[in-house]
């Protein structure tokens, strides 16, 4: 009667192990297989370059018109007398041709132009741009994405000037306003023509 009863304990506790076992096998292929789900931003940077003394950074993967805009910006910087007017117009362009080329980007959460904004507002600017433009970008974690999103291939100053601007701490009298023309590989309805302001 006894060796009955430690029987039926030990078939119980096997089926018990065996259930509690294919419950974490189940729960680690779930995580494996729809993890990617719920990424956020793990993308692995790579910086080609960086101007110093500045904080401007070059990733890898970026277009052939950024790297272009880039090496100018580097130029502008590095001369003994810096061109303002060219050194904003240049920001303008590329703070645009990063944010609407969303082509390179990850996830919704691998916003472009975050290095162009201010510190204190970019947690803002990057949960508004993830509910907006950024929304509907499906992740890339293994870049086989087949979602045709938008590759900016130009972006043109159609205007630039500067005015007083004013928004709680932040007050500049002379800060720069550039409209920027901006030309894609494709139109898939993004637009093309955006308002940059930028502060000393």
């Amino acid at each position: 009667m006894k060796k009955r009863r430690l029987k039926k304990k030990v078939i119980v506790l096997i089926v018990l192990v065996s259930i509690l076992l294919l419950m974490l096998i189940g729960l680690g292929l779930y995580m494996f297989v729809f993890k990617d789900k719920e990424v956020t931003n793990n993308k692995k940077v790579v910086i080609e370059n960086k101007i110093a003394g500045y904080g401007y950074t070059l990733e890898k993967d970026q277009t052939k018109h950024y790297k272009e805009l880039y090496k100018k910006l580097e130029e502008v910087l590095n001369k003994d007398e810096i061109d303002y007017d060219e050194y904003a117009k240049l920001v303008a362009r590329m703070a645009v041709a990063d944010f609407y080329n969303l082509d390179n980007k990850m996830s919704k959460n691998d916003i472009g132009a975050v290095e162009f904004i201010v510190s204190d507002y970019i947690d803002n600017f990057v949960l508004e741009s993830s509910e907006t433009v950024y929304k509907y970008i499906e992740i890339n974690p293994n870049g086989k994405r087949v979602q045709e999103l938008p590759i900016v291939t130009n972006t043109e100053i159609d205007d630039l000037k500067q005015e007083k601007y004013s928004y709680k701490d932040l007050k500049d009298d002379n800060a720069y306003v550039a409209k920027v023309k901006v030309t894609y590989e494709k139109d898939l309805g993004y637009p093309k023509s955006v308002e940059v302001r930028m502060l000393h």
